[in-house]
């Protein structure tokens, strides 16, 4: 069925439609107006509901097209910011309200709310001058202001240092040990992979520009967003009022480096959306220069790089170490022994998907071939252990080695088709794997002396098998075992791993890896 296309109406009747869906966004205007002179406290339930009545009348704008009408763009761009900055300053007030009880014993706190009221500030004045704005143009386009005032006390928050007795009994069970160790392998997580939020001191507004949005975007801010906030509903959900919560008060240490870094996170999403739709690329040029004029881009730019992610991730540092002590005292530790990779040992490929293993789960790993010691969440140390394993195959394939000489001596002419056989048998026997067809030419071992015994013949094969291996003609096919000691969980994606060939066959074609493991392929 074809969609009908929509009814164009006149500006004169869209305005006597909008009226009754201004009133509310306009009271807020002239209530900030009248306070404008005088000391005003602003507070979480007037930022809310600048929030929630901006976002009702820019969905009701947008409805109409108002975006795409040169009378009404430039109004409905200034509902749009008025809603992103009650919300970021909502957010603020959160984060000042809240921050005493996360007992995170920060050493830069006085910086950070120092800052937090510098940019608490900023919002407020830009709050002021968005709706000064609103009223003017309301006043432009025929709108009129409801009679009906603001008060004062509609806006005051209820604060309170008390709270209700924790009376839900619950025991202490495994499943809560588990969710931990999830959690602070998560955490670990997220800042490992979202390194390139990472800011270690300010930067001036011209260092900034650059990043946004190439390489600071909305895009990957409500990723990171995201992934905190899957954090601190796992949290909430199996861990908050928990009896292992009681009785490890870091936990709510680690909650509150969750929470602070995810309020931030939330603000600079906000604000980078801000930028890059009303300061960056407008779709009205015009509009772009008056809401710059009420609202700094330079400002911005310094509450998302020097205040949210600076002030982000210095918090998720703090709750680093508080993450590595659960691991170690949560995680069940083990040990596994498994086949190294058939095809070339640990090459890139298969070194590759075992360090994932690893850092999915955060914690640490070893890997060991005899005496020697190796870091799984390394690729390179991984890759570094074929030295090791190439030693060993050749070691364990000079005991198979056995060349059939009939007479006892072996003369001169006849050496190199007798060497040739011998590796010809190894490889028919599935102790030689050859990546190509082993051919008599492929084989080049010569002597000076007219004849040799069996022991020289072991000899040459060793030496052409060595030189076969480095060309990576041939690979040995005698099985070397890894030991991994470590975190279980991680030790059973690892055994899965190693029961699917490491995603590859004999001559390292990939092959599908187990459901149970998917998220290797991502």
């Amino acid at each position: 069925m074809v969609k009908p296309l929509k009814e164009i109406i006149s500006e004169e009747e869209f305005l006597s439609i909008i009226q009754k869906q201004t009133g509310e966004i306009l009271k807020i205007s002239a209530y900030l107006d009248e306070k404008a002179e005088s000391h005003f406290l602003y507070t979480k339930r007037l930022y809310g509901n600048i929030t929630t009545q901006a976002r009702i009348l820019e969905d009701f704008l947008d409805d109409y097209g108002a975006r795409n009408n040169r009378n009404w763009i430039y109004f409905r761009e200034l509902t749009a910011s008025a809603r992103y900055m009650g919300f970021s300053a909502y957010m603020i007030q959160h984060l000042q309200n809240r921050y005493a009880l996360y007992d995170l014993k920060f050493s830069e706190e006085k910086r950070f709310l120092k800052h937090t009221m510098e940019t608490q500030v900023f919002l407020n004045d830009a709050i002021k001058n968005v709706f000064r704005s609103i009223g003017s143009e309301a006043q432009r386009l025929g709108l009129p202001v409801p009679p009906e005032k603001l008060q004062e006390e509609n806006f005051l928050d209820i604060a309170s240092n008390k709270m209700l007795p924790h009376n839900v009994d619950e025991d202490f069970t495994s499943r809560e040990e588990e969710i931990v160790v999830k959690i602070a392998s998560e955490y670990l997580n997220i800042i490992k992979d979202h390194e390139d939020f990472r800011i270690e001191r300010e930067h001036s507004v011209d260092e900034i520009a650059p990043l946004i949005p190439e390489y600071i975007s909305e895009e990957k801010l409500r990723r990171f967003q995201l992934r905190i906030h899957n954090l601190q509903s796992l949290y909430d959900t199996h861990i908050k009022g928990t009896r292992i919560e009681m009785e490890n008060i870091t936990l709510n240490s680690m909650r509150g480096c969750i929470a602070v870094a995810l309020h931030l996170a939330e603000i600079a999403t906000t604000l980078a959306h801000f930028y890059e739709r009303h300061e960056s690329e407008p779709r009205n040029e015009k509009v772009r220069i008056k809401i710059e004029a009420i609202i700094s881009k330079s400002h911005i730019l310094h509450c998302i790089v020097n205040y949210c992610l600076l002030y982000c991730y210095d918090h998720l540092e703090k709750g680093n170490s508080l993450a590595r002590s659960f691991l170690k005292n949560y995680v069940v530790m083990s040990s596994i022994e498994v086949p190294i990779p058939v095809y070339m040992g640990f090459h890139v490929r298969p070194a590759t998907l075992v360090m994932k293993i690893v850092k999915h789960y955060g914690s640490e790993v070893k890997m060991h071939i005899d005496s020697e010691v190796y870091d799984a969440g390394s690729a390179l140390d991984i890759f570094r252990a074929n030295e090791k394993i190439s030693a060993k195959k050749r070691y364990l394939i000079l005991r198979e080695i056995n060349p059939v000489i009939p007479q006892g001596e072996v003369p001169n002419h006849e050496v190199h088709s007798v060497v040739f056989e011998e590796l010809s048998r190894l490889a028919r026997e599935g102790k030689l794997i050859s990546h190509e067809e082993l051919i008599a030419d492929d084989v080049l071992c010569k002597t000076e002396e007219p004849s040799v015994g069996p022991e020289e013949i072991t000899t040459l094969v060793a030496r052409e098998i060595k030189r076969l291996l480095s060309a990576g003609k041939i690979d040995i096919r005698i099985d070397v075992y890894a030991r991994f000691t470590g975190d279980l969980r991680a030790l059973k994606d690892i055994e899965t791993l190693a029961r699917a060939r490491y995603g590859e066959d004999e001559r390292g074609n990939n092959i599908e890896l187990p459901p149970a493991i998917d998220y290797l392929r991502k």
